[in-house]
């Protein structure tokens, strides 16, 4: 156990991980890595909204700023043919900035309904204001669709953020790869979303 404490120590801790080790005698040892300081520190800086984001929320009325997203953009964010960002569950570092309503409105496109989805309107880093829609996306429905199974899939479901999303990708001549974050916030309680790039 001593020559696995010594070499515990040795190690540079990394991201916060679980491993499993395996001893000569047979025991596995579960070993938590934490998160080196600055990591956390950086993440803690990227937190922050830019001033001229914060004055355009306050502008609006806006409050209740959250954090809600970080990731980079795919290819298909900004592939035109596509014209949504995907928000996938998984990214998502705040589950509760949706009301039960809101849930509703979002996943009625999922049950065919042309007119389901959510009305947002979005700040982007240049600024200008953008009446998009958020949508909910099933990936378990597709393959079904596709297959004609009926048999239970793992699901991998995310909101779609639609609906002019072109026109954001060119206003702000986005590309594969850049940093987003995505708030949200409340203007006279409805949602409302802002995009900042690192």
């Amino acid at each position: 156990m001593a020559n696995i404490d010594n070499d515990l120590e040795e190690r540079k801790p990394l991201k916060k991980r679980l491993s499993l080790r395996f001893e000569q005698e047979g025991q596995y040892v579960v070993n938590v890595e934490p998160q080196q300081q600055v990591e956390e520190g950086e993440i803690e800086a990227n937190r922050e909204l830019p001033e001229k984001l914060k004055s355009k929320i306050m502008e609006m009325g806006g409050t209740e700023e959250t954090l809600i997203m970080k990731k980079p953009l795919t290819k298909t964010d900004v592939d035109g043919g596509e014209s949504r960002l995907s928000i996938p569950m998984s990214k998502l570092l705040n589950h509760d900035f949706l009301t039960s309503d809101e849930k509703i409105k979002i996943h009625k496109r999922i049950k065919r309904d042309r007119e389901g989805g959510l009305s947002v309107e979005v700040i982007d880093p240049k600024l200008h204001v953008w009446k998009l829609k958020i949508r909910g996306y099933d990936d378990d429905m597709v393959k079904k669709k596709k297959t004609r199974k009926r048999k239970r899939r793992k699901t991998s479901s995310m909101y779609l953020l639609a609906y002019k999303w072109n026109h954001v990708v060119k206003a702000n001549s986005l590309i594969e790869g850049n940093n987003l974050q995505l708030w949200s916030f409340r203007s006279q309680q409805k949602l409302c979303l802002a995009l900042v790039f690192h």
